[in-house]
């Protein structure tokens, strides 16, 4: 797959083999290197707990490639959309935080997405933010702007920047980009409004490294109806000819409508994908939230999960852009359960901190409180991951959270918050990457508090 400045292929067999244990042998030399053993003995992280995370980590990357590609792009390979390429700065910081970190409680977020503006010339029914067009209720630009420097002070190395429509309101957007460090791999979401040529070479020269472009259907109607906009369709797919001109990675964000589900017309998407030359399709389920929470609860399609099964197995794909994200497989028990807060936070566009988009409950607003109180706060609420997904199986709680939310105050609302993470954690299982090693974890976790308790500890 190639256009322009940038190119893309899938490893797979040897090649791909060979990158896994440069990835690992990479996470070896940062395990021993003298700036992170300094950080475990500040941190009271013994030797034994380092060879745990090492090996918990192996893991957790067997579980993401089980039915996906690596992909290499120029002279980078990616293991998922959601982590950094390799080699990079946000890479490094990715696995020393794995490395690190014994407490899950204190393993930095994967990702912080944020939203810059809630407005949008489209109407998504599906859309959490409720986009509309008018910038006056949009956060302040210097809040946006710390609060990214606060972000990357708690060692998160990857931020997506997204709206509403990001490019709606470029200029602003622009310089939010050029206020992100080089050691963070920065994202961004777009329908593909607004994307020119020479905007699109602007963002990747200003620090931009990949974008997902919302793309729900290779029949034009179709996609211009459930975007409510005439030129929805021929703006994803210029966009995506523009960033990848511009030497972005760039993917694909689906949300399948209903005829989608059918295998043979999923089949002439994917196809369609791979003609537009796209390196990843990121499949998002539709979930209770925003215009469409009153809908109930959908459940998960049995035939997406046995799609990307079946996809991944058949050699004639093999140059097809991989799917990631399918929530089928990686919210149940065999994969990660729940990604929020240990690999996804989401700062909406009225600054509330919430575990996702579709979850919609608040641990506190950054126009009301410092980000790093919020974070603590939050990631208290999430001492292990849990299978299911929180708007689904916290469906009537979130239901009554949303009725009530007007009368109480921020704190307030963070509690019920709190309470309902409660109730998603006991109704859940530990996932099925975590199953086989969760005793263990338990038993050093434990040993680590008490080390951490003892006079003369390490912070």
């Amino acid at each position: 797959m190639q256009t322009g400045f940038a190119t893309t292929s899938n490893m797979t067999g040897g090649p791909a083999a060979l990158v896994y244990l440069k990835f690992m042998l990479r996470a070896f030399q940062l395990m021993i290197s003298e700036e992170n053993r300094a950080v475990r003995r500040h941190k009271s992280v013994s030797p034994g707990d380092t060879f745990f995370n090492f090996v918990k980590l192996s893991l957790l990357e067997n579980t993401m490639l089980k039915y996906r590609w690596l992909v290499r792009f120029r002279d980078q390979v990616i293991v998922d959309s959601t982590f950094p390429p390799y080699p990079s700065k946000a890479f490094d910081k990715r696995i020393s935080n794995y490395i690190n970190s014994m407490d899950l409680t204190e393993l930095p977020s994967g990702i912080v997405s944020m939203s810059t503006t809630n407005c949008c010339p489209y109407a998504c029914p599906f859309c959490s933010t409720n986009a509309r067009q008018n910038t006056d209720t949009d956060l302040d630009e210097e809040l946006l702007k710390k609060t990214i420097r606060e972000i990357e002070a708690l060692g998160v190395p990857t931020i997506i920047l997204h709206g509403g429509e990001p490019m709606y309101r470029y200029d602003r957007f622009l310089r939010l980009v050029k206020h992100v460090r080089d050691d963070m791999c920065l994202w961004m979401f777009t329908t593909g409004y607004g994307v020119t040529e020479e905007k699109a070479a602007e963002l990747k020269q200003s620090g931009l490294f990949g974008v997902w472009v919302s793309l729900d259907h290779f029949d034009r109607d179709v996609h211009n109806r459930l975007r409510g906009h005439p030129e929805a369709f021929d703006n994803a797919c210029n966009a995506v000819e523009h960033f990848k001109r511009a030497g972005v990675y760039t993917c694909l964000s689906l949300v399948p409508p209903d005829d989608l589900l059918d295998p043979q017309n999923f089949r002439r998407y994917y196809d369609f994908a791979r003609d537009l030359g796209v390196a990843e399709i990121r499949v998002l389920e539709r979930k209770p939230s925003g215009r469409e929470a009153c809908r109930g609860v959908i459940a998960h399609s049995p035939v997406l999960e046995q799609l990307q099964k079946d996809l991944h197995a058949d050699r004639a794909y093999r140059n097809h852009p991989p799917l990631s994200g399918l929530s089928t497989w990686l919210e149940k028990d065999p994969a990660f359960g729940c990604q929020c807060r240990f690999e996804y936070l989401f700062i909406t566009s009225t600054g509330d901190v919430q575990p996702c988009e579709a979850s919609e409950i608040s641990f506190g607003k950054i126009t009301e409180e410092e980000f790093p109180v919020i974070y603590e706060r939050i990631c208290k609420a999430f001492p292990r991951p849990a299978t299911g997904c929180i708007p689904m199986v916290m469906y009537p709680e979130i239901r009554e959270y949303q009725k009530t939310k007007e009368k109480m105050s921020a704190r307030e609302l963070a509690g019920v918050a709190a309470n309902i993470m409660r109730g998603f954690q006991s109704k859940g299982s530990i996932p099925g990457a975590y199953k086989q090693i969760w005793s263990v974890y338990e038993r050093r976790l434990k040993a680590y508090h008490n080390r951490r308790a003892q006079p003369g500890a390490s912070a």
